[in-house]
């Protein structure tokens, strides 16, 4: 079955570019050219990914990362900018965003970075389920439950979780989590990024349950806390 792709660029040359090098028969492509467009599209469908530009007419692109992770907690987001400054990043990540790519950027990165994520994915779906302490993952239904409350996590966190999981006497270095998830270190995910994403873990873990399950070893990385 194709991954459905939406691309919110308000520059045609780079939408033009994208679709160039995704409109193939894996991947089925739309477009938005402003905000208010994308979501219309949001609307009416669902996307494997998405590719939001920050600047953009209408409603802008971390607006519209928040929206997306309202209406469609699964879909991949990458957002896509001129401005490579750091609190942009952060802000992203916190509305949501599972990765981040600054332009100008080679579409066969981005289209390498997507492929690297599905891999990823398709990896952690022939594992099925993992039971461990009180949680339970089932990546055939794509769930995450903790003592019997389902957790809604974007795509990142899922990886990011089931990795520590499926691994829970290994300590992962930030570097070893984003090359787990995202092969390479393609983009721009860093240290931060990793860190960003597992805050909202917790914070979504401490609305089901007191228990600290991540446990961060400083300036080493993370491990699943044992109790």
């Amino acid at each position: 079955m194709k991954k459905k792709l939406l691309i919110i660029e308000d520059e045609k040359a780079i939408a033009d570019l994208i679709i160039q090098r995704f409109k193939t028969s894996l991947y089925d492509v739309d477009v938005a050219t402003d905000g208010r467009e994308a979501l219309t599209l949001l609307s009416t469908n669902k996307y494997d990914v998405a590719t939001i530009d920050i600047m953009l007419p209408h409603v802008d692109g971390l607006t519209l990362c928040k929206k997306f992770r309202e209406r469609s907690p699964q879909t991949f987001l990458i957002l896509v900018s001129a401005l490579d400054e750091e609190e942009i990043k952060l802000k992203g990540y916190t509305y949501g965003a599972d990765d981040y790519i600054t332009k100008p950027f080679r579409t066969k990165e981005l289209l390498a970075k997507v492929e690297a994520y599905f891999r990823r994915h398709d990896t952690l779906k022939s594992q099925n389920s993992i039971s461990t302490q009180n949680i339970l993952l089932n990546d055939a239904k794509k769930e995450i439950t903790i003592n019997g409350f389902q957790l809604t996590l974007t795509r990142s966190e899922y990886l990011l979780f089931f990795t520590l999981v499926d691994n829970p006497k290994k300590l992962f270095s930030r570097d070893e989590l984003a090359y787990l998830i995202y092969e390479n270190n393609l983009g721009e995910i860093d240290s931060r990024g990793i860190d960003s994403h597992i805050s909202h873990i917790r914070k979504k873990i401490k609305m089901v349950d007191t228990i600290e399950y991540i446990k961060t070893v400083h300036g080493q990385g993370y491990i699943i806390n044992e109790y």
